[in-house]
C-alpha cells in the first residue's frame, strides 16, 4: 500500500546572487577598480606603500588595505579575519574613523560569506553608528543594504526589505549607483522567493543597466545569472541557458571563484531542467568544491541539495538522502530558512519513497513551517508598502528642487483644507446617521471579507486539483497513443528489412554477372536494386512521417493554429486508438471504418489539441462498443443480435461554412437522462479506475476554443454520435 503526501512538487534551488557592499573609505573609482584588481596585485601596492614613514597612520594606506580586506571577504572568508581585526585596531589608532567603519563592514561581509549571520549584525551596527557620526551620509546606505542581507537570510523578509528601501533612498542622495544597484538585486531576490517572478527581472534588469554604466563586469555576471534564474523559474530553461553562458564565460575570464562558483550552481539547474543529468552533476559538483574550499556556506548549502534533487529524481534515493542530509546540517548551522525548506522538503519526498512515511511526515510538517514563513503575507504587504514609500519619496524630492512648484503646493494645500472644512460643516448635520450607516457598511464588509477569503482559498484548491487532474487525462490519452504507435511503425520497418536483405541479394548476383561479363543481366539487376531502395526510401519516411506525428501529438501545446489536413488527423487518430487498445487487450475485437471527404479543404486548427480530441472520442466509442454490446447479446431473447460486432466509423463532411467531423459508433447508446451531464467536468459512466470524468469536458472546451461546437446525438439501443463542427475561416 502506498501513500502521498504530495499532490504537485513546488521544490526548486535558486541559484541567486546576493551583494555585498564595501562604499566608504575610497572613492567610487577606486571601488570600481578594487572588483578588476586580484588579491596578488593589491598586496604588492600595499608593499610599496608600507614603505612609507609612518604608513600604518597614512590614509591611503588603510583605505587599500581595506579593499584588500574586502576581496578577501568575497573570495577566501578564512584568511580575512585575522586581516581585518589588525586593519580595525590600525583605523582605530590612526583615528580613521570612516576607515573603521568600512572595515568592520567588511568583517561582517567575510562573516555573512560563511553563513554566521547572527555575528555580523554586530559588526554592521558598530560599523552603521559611526558612519552616521560622520559629516558625509556616504557610507550609511551601503551598511544598511548589509543589514538587510542579514536580515534576508535570516528570513526577516519585513526588516529586509525596510534596509534594501532606506538603502536606495540614501543612495539617490549621495549619488552612489553601486548601493542603488546592490539593493535593487536584494529587493529581486526577495521577489524570487514570494515568486513574484516578473517583478523580480524588472530589478534585475534596472540593476544590470546600471552596472553595463559603471563599466563593471562582475556584477554584470551576478545580473545576468539572476535573470537566468528567473527564467528558468518561469520555465524557459533555454533562455536561461543563453544568459548563463554570457555569464560563466565572464566569470571564466576573470578567474573569479565566487563567480565561477555562482554562475556554475546556476547551470546546473538549468541542465537538470534540460534532463541533461551528467552536465548537471558535473556543475554542481564543481560549485560544491569551490564552496567547501572558500567556505562559502549558503552556496555549499544550495548546491548539496540541488545534487541531492537531482539524484532523487534518478532514483538514486541513497545518494540524495547523503547530500539532502549534509545541505540540511549546514543550513541548520546558519539558521538559513530557504535551504532549510528545500532541504526537508526533498528528505520529506526521499523518505516517503523509502516507505518511512511517518518520518516523511515530520519533515514535510518541518517544510510546510519554513514555507509558510518565508511567504508570509506581512511580508508581500509590506514590500507594497515601502515601493509605495519610496515612489512618494522620489517625488518629493522632485517638489523641494523647485521653489514655484513648492508654493503652489502650499496654496493647492490652503485651498484644498478650506473646501474640506466647508465640506465638513455640511456634513456635520448628518454625522450620527452617516456614523451609523459607515459601522453597518464595516461590519458588512467583514463579513464579505471573510468569505472572500474563505471562498479563494477553496477556489485556489480547487483550481490546483483541476490542473493535475487535466495533465492526467493528457498523459493517459499519450500511453494509449504509445501502443498505437508501435504497431504502425513496425509495418514499414518490416519492409525495410525484408528489402534490404533482397536488395543484399541482388547485389551479390549482379557482382556474379558482372564478373561473367553479362552487363545487360547485372544492368536488369540494378535497375531492380534501384526499385528496392526507392521503396526502402518510401517505407523509411513512412515511420518517420509515424514518428513525427508521436511527438507533435506528445509536445506541449502552444496554442498556435497551422494549416492542417483533418482528413489525415482523423485516419492516424482512430488507427491510433485501434491499435493501441488492442495493444493493450489481446482480446479487443472490433471493427473500424473511415468515410472521408476527399474535396476537405486544409484549415487552421491547433492539431495536437483537435488530435486530443479525435483520441479521445474514438476511445470512447470504442469503449462504448466493446464493453457493454457483450452485455446487450446476454440481455436479447431472440438472438436476433447475437452476431452484431463492435463498429466505429468517423467521416469528415463539408458544409458551406464549416467541416463536420463525425465519430459514431454501434453501443447501446446514452439515456436521455444523462445527456445533459455528459460534457460536465468529472462527470463518467465507466467504472473505478478506468476514467477521470475530464475527457469530453476538455474535448468541449477545445473545440469552443476553437469557434466551434460539439455535439451529440445517442439513441438507447441505436448507438452514439459526436459531431465536431469546426468553422471555415477565410
Amino acid at each position: 500500500m502506498t501513500c502521498s503526501l504530495y499532490k504537485k512538487s513546488r521544490f526548486s534551488i535558486p541559484t541567486l546572487g546576493l551583494i555585498l557592499l564595501l562604499v566608504g573609505s575610497f572613492s567610487l573609482l577606486a571601488a570600481s577598480e578594487s572588483s578588476a584588481q586580484s588579491v596578488q596585485s593589491l598586496k604588492d601596492e600595499l608593499q610599496q606603500l608600507s614603505k612609507r614613514p609612518d604608513y600604518a597612520k597614512d590614509t591611503a594606506y588603510l583605505s587599500k588595505a581595506n579593499e584588500l580586506g574586502f576581496l578577501l571577504a568575497e573570495t577566501d572568508p578564512d584568511s580575512a579575519f585575522s586581516f581585518l581585526e589588525n586593519q580595525i585596531e590600525l583605523c582605530r589608532k590612526a583615528g580613521f574613523k570612516k576607515g573603521e567603519s568600512d572595515a568592520l563592514k567588511i568583517y561582517g561581509n567575510a562573516l555573512q560569506n560563511k553563513g554566521d549571520f547572527a555575528a555580523s549584525i554586530s559588526y554592521y551596527q558598530d560599523a552603521l553608528i559611526i558612519a552616521e557620526g560622520l559629516p558625509e551620509k556616504k557610507l550609511v546606505p551601503g551598511i544598511l543594504n548589509n543589514i538587510g542581507l542579514v536580515n534576508y537570510n535570516l528570513g526577516n523578509y519585513a526588516e529586509a526589505l525596510s534596509k534594501f528601501y532606506e538603502a536606495i533612498k540614501g543612495s539617490e542622495e549621495s549619488g552612489n549607483m553601486y548601493v542603488k544597484a546592490a539593493a535593487l538585486n536584494n529587493i529581486a531576490s526577495i521577489y524570487f522567493e514570494q515568486e513574484k517572478l516578473e517583478e523580480a527581472k524588472t530589478k534585475y534588469r534596472e540593476m544590470l543597466e546600471i552596472y553595463r554604466k559603471l563599466g563593471n563586469q562582475g556584477r554584470m555576471i551576478l545580473a545576468y545569472n539572476n535573470i537566468g534564474d528567473v527564467e528558468l523559474k518561469q520555465n524557459r530553461p533555454l533562455e536561461a541557458l543563453e544568459n548563463l553562458k554570457i555569464g560563466h564565460s565572464s566569470a571564466l575570464e576573470l578567474q573569479s571563484p565566487e563567480f565561477i562558483e555562482m554562475t556554475a550552481r546556476t547551470l546546473a539547474g538549468i541542465y537538470a531542467a534540460l534532463d541533461s543529468s551528467e552536465k548537471a552533476e558535473g556543475f554542481y559538483r564543481q560549485s560544491i568544491d569551490i564552496a567547501r574550499e572558500k567556505g562559502y556556506g549558503v552556496p555549499y548549502s544550495h548546491s548539496l541539495i540541488g545534487l541531492a534533487d537531482l539524484y532523487y529524481k534518478q532514483g538514486k534515493y541513497q545518494e540524495a538522502s547523503a547530500f539532502a542530509n549534509e545541505g540540511l546540517v549546514q543550513a541548520q548551522r546558519m539558521g538559513q530558512p530557504m535551504q532549510l525548506r528545500n532541504a526537508n522538503e526533498l528528505l520529506a519526498k526521499i523518505l516517503e519513497k523509502e516507505g518511512n512515511f511517518e518520518a516523511a511526515l515530520e519533515k514535510y510538517k518541518l517544510f510546510k513551517n519554513y514555507s509558510d514563513s518565508i511567504n508570509n503575507t506581512q511580508g508581500k504587504r509590506l514590500a507594497t508598502a515601502l515601493e509605495s514609500e519610496y515612489e512618494f519619496s522620489k517625488k518629493t524630492l522632485e517638489f523641494e528642487k523647485s521653489s514655484l512648484r513648492q508654493r503652489w503646493l502650499i496654496f493647492s494645500a490652503g485651498i484644498g483644507l478650506v473646501t474640506f472644512l466647508v465640506i465638513l460643516f455640511l456634513v456635520y448635520r448628518n454625522r450620527n446617521n452617516l456614523n451609523k450607516a459607515y459601522h453597518s457598511l464595516m461590519e458588512k464588509n467583514a463579513e464579505i471579507g471573510q468569505k472572500n477569503s474563505v471562498l479563494e482559498n477553496t477556489l485556489t484548491q480547487l483550481k490546483s486539483t483541476q490542473q493535475l487532474l487535466i495533465q492526467s487525462e493528457k498523459m493517459a490519452s499519450l500511453g494509449e497513443l504509445t501502443a498505437g504507435i508501435a504497431h504502425e511503425i513496425q509495418n514499414p520497418l518490416n519492409f525495410v528489412n525484408n528489402f534490404s536483405e533482397i536488395s543484399m541479394e541482388l547485389v551479390d548476383e549482379m557482382n556474379q554477372e558482372m564478373d561473367k561479363g553479362d552487363l545487360e543481366e547485372a544492368k536488369f539487376l540494378a535497375s531492380e536494386l534501384k526499385g528496392n531502395l526507392s521503396r526502402i526510401s518510401s517505407h523509411g519516411k513512412r515511420a518517420g512521417s509515424i514518428v513525427k506525428g508521436m511527438l507533435e501529438h506528445s509536445r506541449k501545446s502552444e496554442g498556435k493554429k497551422e494549416l492542417t489536413d483533418l482528413n489525415q488527423l482523423a485516419d492516424e487518430c482512430l488507427r491510433l486508438s485501434f491499435h493501441g487498445l488492442r495493444a493493450k487487450d489481446k482480446s479487443f475485437n472490433a471493427d473500424f471504418k473511415a468515410e472521408l471527404d476527399p474535396d476537405l479543404p486544409q484549415i487552421e486548427v491547433v492539431s495536437q489539441d483537435i488530435g486530443r480530441v479525435l483520441l479521445n472520442l474514438i476511445n470512447n466509442a470504442f469503449y462504448a462498443c466493446t464493453e457493454q454490446i457483450p452485455n446487450q447479446i446476454a440481455d436479447s431473447k431472440n438472438g436476433s443480435i447475437a452476431e452484431l460486432k463492435p463498429l466505429v466509423k468517423i467521416s469528415t463532411q463539408k458544409t458551406k461554412n464549416e467541416i463536420i467531423i463525425t465519430v459514431k459508433d454501434n453501443g447501446p447508446g446514452i439515456p436521455e437522462s444523462l445527456k445533459d451531464k455528459i460534457f460536465q467536468p468529472f462527470f463518467t459512466t465507466k467504472p473505478a479506475g478506468k476514467g477521470t470524468g475530464l475527457g469530453l469536458s476538455l474535448s468541449y472546451d477545445i473545440v469552443k476554443a476553437h469557434g466551434g461546437e460539439l455535439k451529440l446525438e445517442s439513441k438507447v439501443g441505436s448507438g452514439t454520435s459526436f459531431f465536431i463542427h469546426l468553422p471555415i475561416l477565410s
